[in-house]
């Protein structure tokens, strides 16, 4: 979850409703309620900020047309996609970052000790524990704060006089620390699980003015996980639309099955354990194969991250992308700018871009092959500039890339953790 820019969306929490919503009036909050489906599973359907059915005047947060004021604003992240949480008892309103490159869930709590980010009041205010009355701490020996310290690499975290259990998680530049504790956790006014283990910070280096993260990686300590005990399969599913006047979802439990392109899901990399990876063979551009050094393995194993926005491939393959992208952009009336840290591209004539004249890309993946839309592979800066949403990986991490959640906007994208297959069906939402 790094480097993130983009479109900015809120998945709201509701019912899921089959046909279009009726916006000649504002939705009603009971629109946002959580419900099961009929095949058990959670459903979450998502909203742009700028979808009719969100209404921008300023309501009571509990509703999701407050979360709608929060996006409106420049400040509260570009290129991330949110859901509302409502936690402890009386339940407090915070908007959390969708993260599948991460396992911990965690929110700003009250009294920051070091330093802590700036929260939007749009995004709910921080979290009390001391003002809930079903919150408890865990403790030092508990096997849930043995197995956060040991996936984390923390050799000791503990304050042996409250007998309180401490976390510590990094994304890249950025890190969360604080206490293990345990509360109520509700979407919409239904109480989902009454023990959620997440993380209170109380020192934090974020560069987002959201309250915090829930994570979806493969711990037993995930939202994921958590939510997932109480469906009969152990599954999730999403789709964040590119389109600000279409709906999309998310669902955890049983999913339509109906699938265009299935690939091998690799759980773990390395030392993380917790990620959902996907092996890369090769990329194409307008039918036309990446020129790489024939001595360098193209192939590469790439972390699928809903909280990274662009897409991050190793600096050869990135280099050889961009000079494909140029030549093709070139034959169509483009030229590239040159100077800055993307690679940007505008008509030659002035005229405004022409979505559907530009280079087509395809993602070649072990048994799938993804083809691309043009809104998936480029940024629009202005009407008359596009930048390409593809960046070379500079962390240093050995064969481990990224594919950030800007290149499958508008596909169904399935987690099927007991088939271990990551699944696409295109244009879904």
């Amino acid at each position: 979850m790094e480097l993130i820019q983009g479109v900015m969306v809120f998945l709201a929490l509701s019912y899921y409703m089959v046909g279009p919503c009726n916006c000649s009036a504002v939705c009603s909050p009971a629109t946002y309620e959580l419900r099961l489906s009929k095949a058990g599973a959670f459903h979450f359907p998502v909203f742009h900020r700028e979808h009719p059915c969100l209404d921008p005047s300023p309501v009571h947060p509990s509703s999701v047309s407050d979360a709608g004021t929060v996006i409106g604003t420049d400040k509260i992240h570009q290129g991330k996609y949110f859901m509302a949480i409502n936690l402890g008892t009386p339940a407090v309103f915070n908007l959390v970052t969708i993260d599948t490159g991460s396992t911990l869930s965690w929110v700003s709590c009250e009294r920051c000790q070091i330093k802590c980010h700036k929260q939007a009041n749009e995004a709910g205010p921080k979290f009390n524990p001391h003002s809930s009355t079903t919150y408890r701490q865990i403790g030092c020996s508990n096997e849930d704060c043995i197995d956060i310290h040991q996936d984390n690499g923390i050799p000791y975290g503990c304050i042996d006089a409250t007998d309180t259990c401490l976390y510590s998680v990094r994304y890249g530049s950025q890190y969360s620390v604080g206490k293990l504790g345990r509360d109520r956790l509700a979407l919409g006014d239904i109480t989902v699980v009454d023990d959620f283990l997440f993380g209170c910070s109380k020192d934090d280096i974020f560069y987002g003015f959201e309250a915090g993260v829930i994570g979806f990686g493969n711990k037993s300590y995930s939202f994921f996980n958590q939510m997932a005990r109480q469906t009969s399969y152990n599954a999730f599913a999403y789709c964040f639309p590119s389109d600000h006047q279409a709906e999309g979802f998310l669902i955890i439990g049983p999913y339509p099955q109906r699938l265009e392109l299935v690939t091998p899901l690799i759980r773990g990399y390395g030392l993380r354990s917790y990620v959902y990876s996907l092996l890369l063979l090769d990329m194409t551009v307008d039918g036309k194969r990446l020129e790489v050094d024939p001595s360098i393995d193209t192939r590469q194993i790439m972390i699928v991250d809903s909280g990274t926005d662009d897409t991050f491939v190793s600096s050869p393959t990135f280099y050889a992308l961009a000079e494909a992208v140029t030549s093709a952009m070139r034959d169509k009336g483009y030229y590239r700018e040159y100077g800055s840290e993307k690679v940007c591209f505008r008509p030659a004539g002035g005229e405004p871009v022409n979505w559907r004249g530009l280079p087509a890309m395809e993602m070649q993946f072990l048994r799938a092959t993804v083809k691309l839309p043009s809104e998936n592979v480029f940024h629009q800066q202005s009407v008359d500039r596009i930048c390409l949403a593809f960046q070379p990986d500079t962390s240093g991490v050995r064969d481990v890339r990224i594919l950030g959640n800007k290149a499958l906007r508008s596909f169904r994208v399935v987690y099927d953790l007991q088939k271990m297959t990551f699944g696409l069906q295109a244009r879904a939402c």
